[in-house]
């Protein structure tokens, strides 16, 4: 924040005001909102530990394979080596700029082992937005998953366009009706957590299409009619998410790699059977409630020639989550009656088109120019009487109907503080003969008051002009001094009385209202 060179003092007291919104702004996240978030962040660390662990196993078949038919499983063992080293590299970046995070917001706690400042709002908006590091992931992203498309080109039986379509997850997704870039978009005054955790959820779909595009190399060398010596169980998350919000859908297909189609294995989860279907079970998971899912199960093939059966056990993991809601008064953390206060609204992880905000307590609450704002509208204390109100927001669920997050935000009301009028640069006191001849209109404003754009407009007001000769009285409508008023201070004595009374004003919104007291001028 640069001070301004023609009016220093006027922009260092504006620089003091933005630290101290965000300051405030950061005090507003409250501890449910961070916790949610640490939530999700450890949900994911753990999708990603069972992630490696699979495609660990993939790729030793896929080594013993090799080294058994080299000829045959080269082009598809090259492959899925060439993958590794793609998502390794991304994915490394993206760990690296979450430890600058983590380090500048002092570290990770020894007792809660998370990151110790959580709600700094400043740091990711600093390295993602301001030094581009936001820009430099959503350019890598977009090459790394032309980079897995490529990987895909010439495998036998594979269309890649149609596969990044369904199983590549890493993308960049952002609104196009949002003019800001998507790092602005995703990360401008978020907290810490936030920050880390959405990054998190990068990672995450990293090591998903790493681990769609190792299964697509062993399924592809099945559809070369190689026989294989061992099978493997594979958890196909076909929701793309492994952590999801409450009420959300999740679902994942459980089938074994380079399978025989002509078989149905029995495949069983949590102790009950699933329904097979072409060598493959798909399994629908409740997320009516928060919390972690671990469930065992197996997948149980016959052998057609020699009758024995193998049993392959698998575990089944995920999280259910509830998604915490971000408001944020733009302007202020108090809303103001009889004013358009603006208010910013989103959730993590839902597009501004399905969310949608209610206010209860009193007022309106209408959509602004952009999406996911709005303005709040309070009716005058002085009419009727409202200490606070509560903002309620709902999100649309991919299954319909809605779900409110939260239990709504509560806001307290003030009211405008008084205006003051001023006849020229004076609201009072003395004035010289020189001041005097230059005033051409009566001006109302605030002290001391934070909300932009506010301005009020003189509708009427009194003048009199007390002279030791005689007295005009003179009634003004709107801001400007009459002709008359002006002849009347045309020739000015030392001890003449200039008042000015009965002032009616009103801003946009308001109704006319008098000003309380009067400007009083002597001239000296």
């Amino acid at each position: 924040m640069s001070v301004g060179q023609t009016n220093p003092l006027r922009q260092q007291m504006i620089n003091m005001m933005y630290l101290v919104l965000t300051a405030l702004l950061a005090m507003n996240v409250s501890a449910e909102i961070l916790k949610a978030f640490e939530t999700v962040n450890e949900g994911m660390y753990k999708s990603i530990d069972l992630i490696n662990l699979k495609n660990e196993m993939t790729m030793n078949q896929l080594k013993k394979l090799y080294e058994k038919t080299p000829g045959a499983v080269k082009q598809y063992y090259d492959k899925a080596v060439e993958a590794n080293n793609i998502s390794d590299d991304l994915y490394k970046m993206i760990e690296g700029i979450k430890n600058q995070i983590i380090v500048e917001g002092k570290g990770i706690d020894s007792t809660t082992h998370q990151v110790s400042d959580q709600a700094n709002l400043e740091i990711p908006t600093r390295i993602l937005v301001n030094e581009g590091n936001g820009d430099k992931i959503e350019q890598e992203v977009g090459k790394t998953r032309e980079k897995f498309i490529n990987v895909l080109k010439g495998v036998k039986g594979i269309d890649p366009e149609k596969f990044a379509k369904s199983s590549i997850t890493l993308k960049i997704e952002k609104s196009n009706k949002d003019a800001r870039s998507w790092a602005a978009y995703t990360f401008h005054m978020v907290p810490n957590i936030a920050a880390i955790t959405l990054l998190t959820k990068i990672q995450t779909d990293i090591k998903n299409t790493q681990s769609n595009i190792l299964d697509a190399m062993l399924n592809a060398i099945g559809k070369e009619d190689f026989k294989f010596d061992k099978l493997m169980p594979v958890i196909n998350v076909t929701s793309g998410k492994s952590a999801v919000s409450v009420g959300e859908k999740y679902e994942a297909e459980i089938l074994l790699a380079a399978y025989d189609s002509k078989q149905l294995p029995q495949i069983t989860l949590g102790g009950k059977d699933l329904e097979v279907k072409d060598g493959k079970a798909v399994y629908t998971g409740s997320t009516g409630n928060q919390g972690s899912f671990d469930i065992p199960g197996e997948i149980i093939v016959t052998n057609k020639s020699t009758g024995v059966v193998t049993k392959y056990p698998y575990r089944l993991m995920y999280d259910v989550f509830n998604t915490a809601a971000i408001v944020s008064p733009t302007k202020m953390l108090v809303l103001y009656a009889a004013l358009e206060n603006p208010i910013s609204i989103s959730v993590p992880g839902y597009k501004p088109d399905d969310i949608t905000a209610t206010i209860t307590g009193g007022g309106t609450l209408k959509p602004d120019k952009n999406k996911g704002d709005y303005l709040a509208v309070i009716p005058d204390v002085r009419t009727q009487v409202i200490k606070e109100v509560k903002i309620n927001v709902f999100v649309k669920l991919p299954t319909g109907g809605t779900r409110q997050i939260g239990t709504g935000t509560t806001f307290r009301i003030k009211q405008v503080p008084a205006p003051v009028a001023y006849f020229g640069a004076k609201d009072g006191g003395e004035i010289t003969v020189g001041e005097l001849k230059i005033v051409n209109f009566i001006s109302v404003t605030l002290k001391d008051f934070a909300f932009d754009g506010l301005k009020y407009t003189v509708k009427k007001f009194k003048f009199i002009l007390a002279a030791k000769k005689s007295t005009t009285v003179e009634d003004g409508v709107g801001p400007a001094l009459t002709q008359k008023m002006k002849t009347a201070m045309s020739s000015p004595a030392k001890g003449d009385i200039i008042i000015i009374t009965d002032i009616y004003a009103s801003f946009p919104g308001s109704s006319d209202k008098r000003l309380p007291g009067a400007i009083t001028l002597t001239v000296k």
